[in-house]
């Protein structure tokens, strides 16, 4: 398994974790207030908080454990698996704006609209990074 390969199983489990706990855990009772907002501010300090400690002691660890191969440069199969899973994250990424309009046009509360880009965004990310790992296992 490359040192690319380890990272993006790393980012994998840290988003799945790290949001599954926020939209679980999100008092969706309130979304249609301006506390709802609040409670959304509220609950993405600690899963970015999650994330940028999860994946800076993944690379840490894997590279002190590999230094050579974490300093070497992708290669054309990375970088290869790497344009493909950006492109297969486009979809979901234009579907989740193209739902945010239609929040817009339908006057859905700020924390609805927060919480739906969210959810692109991380939808979007899951694909780009779930992609890869797949691209990676199968060879490409």
């Amino acid at each position: 398994m490359s040192f690319n390969e380890k990272i993006h199983w790393a980012a994998f489990v840290a988003i799945v974790s790290a949001f599954g706990w926020y939209f679980l855990s999100y008092p969706w009772q309130i979304v249609g207030s301006r506390a709802g907002v609040a409670a959304a501010a509220d609950m993405l300090l600690p899963v970015t908080v999650i994330i940028i400690g999860a994946m800076s002691l993944t690379a840490a660890f894997f590279a002190i454990r590999a230094p050579k191969e974490a300093h070497l440069k992708d290669d054309e199969r990375e970088r290869t698996i790497h344009m493909r899973g950006t492109h297969l994250a486009y979809y979901p990424l234009v579907l989740g704006v193209w739902a945010n309009l239609f929040a817009i046009f339908y006057q859905l509360s700020a924390a609805v609209h927060l919480n739906l880009l969210i959810a692109t965004v991380v939808v979007a990310e899951l694909v780009r990074v779930g992609s890869q790992l797949y691209f990676y296992r199968r060879g490409y």
